[in-house]
């Protein structure tokens, strides 16, 4: 039986908001439907709206028939449900971060009986969430994507009596032998016997003038999953040589035109795992760049092209198509 899916999200390419919006509803494993405006005549259409550019961009229409003009994702959470208060003045264990280490701490927490909280500020399953698929995990022989593995995961902790919190961060906190009291940035106190910070890494920036502006719009951190399927017959560039950045290599060739990976190192081998280096060097649109960094990128508002510099020799190549899509594993 077909899943019907939870959201129908209409935006234009390029719009940072309607990627944040994608991003959470693919790492969250939620059914949604994404219907790119290409033209004026297709938004008056589908939403009645005068242009793609009007700025009530993205909309999500969701099966009731209730229609949200560029939400945020909290609002979105809210509307799915997701988005919740504290119940308790007081929990035995309160958990930062529900990435595997957090959400498995919430599991074994709970089942124990032990009144648990956890906390996170994005999707639950953190960077794991946003691996097309993962193999090397216990348990599952013919791999997972991360947001399934999440979503699991979540209803599993949810199962044993765990709370989950998400969209919310951690902004102060006074700890003692026996107690942990953290302030929220939402204006939440948590009031804790144990605290386990399961915080997790933040993806390496580039630290490229037009960085920060081109977020979302060519340039993407961890995004193989939810975009991959946007990619169709562009040249995607992926800037990192991690076990994430080879296992998406393999996913984005299935609908990029090529792919490349650019990287510092000499060897793939030197970082990745053999069985995805096997696979990555005998899959004939994945191209491999050692001793190499991005230098530049080029764009107004969305990425146009991008430059590459071998850190050997100096010499330049610069990549231009309608959208690259430099990702950093690292």
């Amino acid at each position: 039986m077909e899943t019907l899916p939870a959201v129908r999200l209409y935006g234009k390419r390029g719009s940072p908001q309607a990627y944040a919006i994608r991003d959470f509803l693919q790492r969250s494993d939620i059914p949604f439907e994404w219907i790119e405006l290409r033209d004026d005549v297709q938004a008056h259409k589908e939403l009645g709206l005068e242009s793609v550019d009007d700025s009530r961009l993205p909309i999500c229409v969701f099966p009731d028939g209730v229609r949200m003009e560029r939400p945020t994702v909290r609002q979105v959470t809210e509307k799915l449900g997701w988005f919740r208060h504290p119940s308790r003045s007081e929990y035995d264990v309160a958990i930062y971060g529900a990435g595997p280490a957090g959400i498995s701490a919430s599991v074994y927490a709970a089942s124990e009986g032990l009144k648990t909280v956890l906390v996170e500020r994005f999707a639950v399953g953190g960077q794991a969430s946003t691996s097309p698929r993962i193999e090397n995990y216990l348990g599952f022989p013919e791999g997972i994507s991360g947001g399934e593995l999440a979503e699991r995961a979540r209803e599993q902790a949810a199962k044993f009596g765990a709370e989950i919190l998400i969209h919310r961060a951690g902004v102060r906190g006074e700890f003692t032998p026996s107690k942990g009291v953290v302030d929220l940035d939402d204006g939440t106190k948590l009031v804790s016997r144990v605290s386990v910070c399961t915080t997790g890494v933040e993806y390496r920036r580039l630290g490229l003038p037009g960085e920060d502006r081109l977020f979302g719009a060519g340039v993407y951190y961890g995004a193989g999953a939810s975009e991959a399927q946007l990619c169709g017959n562009e040249h995607v560039v992926l800037v990192g040589a991690g076990n994430s950045s080879a296992q998406a290599s393999l996913y984005l060739s299935r609908y990029a035109r090529k792919v490349t990976i650019v990287m510092r190192g000499e060897r793939l081998n030197d970082n990745v795992s053999e069985y995805l280096v096997d696979r990555v060097t005998h899959t004939p649109n994945i191209e491999i760049l050692p001793k190499s960094k991005v230098v530049a990128l080029h764009g107004d508002d969305m990425l146009r092209a991008i430059t590459i510099r071998n850190c050997e020799t100096g010499e330049e190549r610069t990549i231009a198509d309608q959208v690259d899509e430099p990702w950093d594993s690292a």
